[in-house]
């Protein structure tokens, strides 16, 4: 049976965009709280409540990268969050950042564009890597630097920080 997709090409754009990741919210993961994107676009099932974490600047990306195998009809896409440095040790965030590795979250990473992207829509977020460090030299990182991984149908879906079910908390 032949895939039913929608192609209308695309132009090239203005060049208006900027790399780079401004915060990430994050929340535990609860299936079917956000539902099926239209037109790449998802809007929260029921009321969600995410809280903020700023990492420093110029460090972290998201990106996603499609798996293919032809042979078994399968793709899905690999969300990368990665390099998140969170600096300063303290006990009180050491503690937080630990429980985020043991947890399964989902995570709205928001750009330097102000898009705001969610990563594990359906199947969550996982810690897959990172150090709590103290560094070297007196100019090294002293604090966390952590890696999240979700495996998904889709790439992340685009939302609406103005969705009526969204709530993003400000860090204190």
């Amino acid at each position: 049976m032949a895939c039913s997709i929608t192609i209308s090409g695309r132009a090239f754009p203005c060049k208006t965009g900027i790399a780079g990741i401004k915060r990430i919210y994050v929340k535990t993961f609860v299936e079917g709280d956000w539902g099926t994107p239209v037109a790449g676009e998802s809007a929260a099932a029921t009321a969600v409540t995410y809280y903020e974490f700023e990492p420093t600047r110029n460090a972290a990306s998201l990106v996603a990268t499609p798996t293919v195998s032809i042979e078994n009809g399968s793709v899905y896409y690999a969300q990368v969050l990665d390099a998140l440095n969170f600096p300063v040790l303290g006990a009180a965030d050491s503690a937080e950042l630990a429980d985020l590795v043991k947890s399964r979250l989902s995570i709205i990473v928001q750009d330097a564009n102000d898009n705001y992207l969610l990563m594990g829509r359906t199947h969550g977020v996982e810690a897959t890597g990172g150090a709590m460090q103290t560094g070297a030299a007196a100019g090294d990182l002293h604090g966390w630097t952590l890696q999240f991984t979700a495996n998904e149908g889709e790439p992340p879906a685009f939302i609406d920080s103005a969705d009526v079910n969204l709530t993003l908390t400000p860090a204190s």
